[in-house]
């Protein structure tokens, strides 16, 4: 009687414990293409007013999306073959290159104007599954100039950037 109850215990904590760490996808955007059958997904967060980062997927291609709110109404634009740098969750480095020119758009919030532009990256699956792994510590997009946005994922982050990478890779 006892060696069941060790065992049913030890089955539902194990159970309860697979149940915890199992992670639900949230996604932005998701739907499947009723004429190619191709599965679009985002997941799009807001790390603060200035910077949102998105993972992607159409099918088989998947895009990292970064977008940058600069103050003021600003007349350039960030031309394609900018770059975007991720350091991982074991210190190795990430570049990743934008495959179209980010155009300002301007809008005005709390009384002042802004401006702000999308970038889009590529990414193969084997970088995303390298994400899964050990999660993204920080991004740096070049915007123009030498000129860059960082953002700094500290540890909670850095484990929500294994999960969006893991719901992208599903299928």
């Amino acid at each position: 009687m006892k060696t069941k109850f060790l065992t049913l215990l030890a089955f539902l904590l194990l159970s309860g414990a697979f149940i915890a760490n199992a992670q639900k996808c949230n996604y932005t955007h998701e739907k499947i293409d009723e004429f190619s059958g191709k599965v679009e997904r985002r997941i799009l967060k807001s790390h603060n007013f200035y910077f949102k980062f998105a993972f992607y997927r159409l099918g088989d291609d998947f895009r990292l999306e970064s977008y940058v709110n600069i103050p003021g109404d600003q007349a350039f634009l960030i031309p394609e073959g900018s770059k975007l740098h991720l350091k991982l969750g074991d210190k190795s480095v990430m570049e990743l290159t934008s495959i179209k020119n980010a155009t300002p758009q301007s809008f005005v919030a709390a009384n002042q104007i802004f401006s702000g532009f999308a970038m889009t990256y590529p990414i193969t699956k084997e970088q995303l599954k390298k994400i899964e792994e050990v999660g993204i510590k920080f991004v740096r997009t070049y915007l123009k100039d030498e000129s860059y946005y960082d953002m700094d994922f500290k540890k909670k982050k850095i484990e929500k950037t294994k999960n969006y990478a893991q719901c992208i890779l599903a299928d």
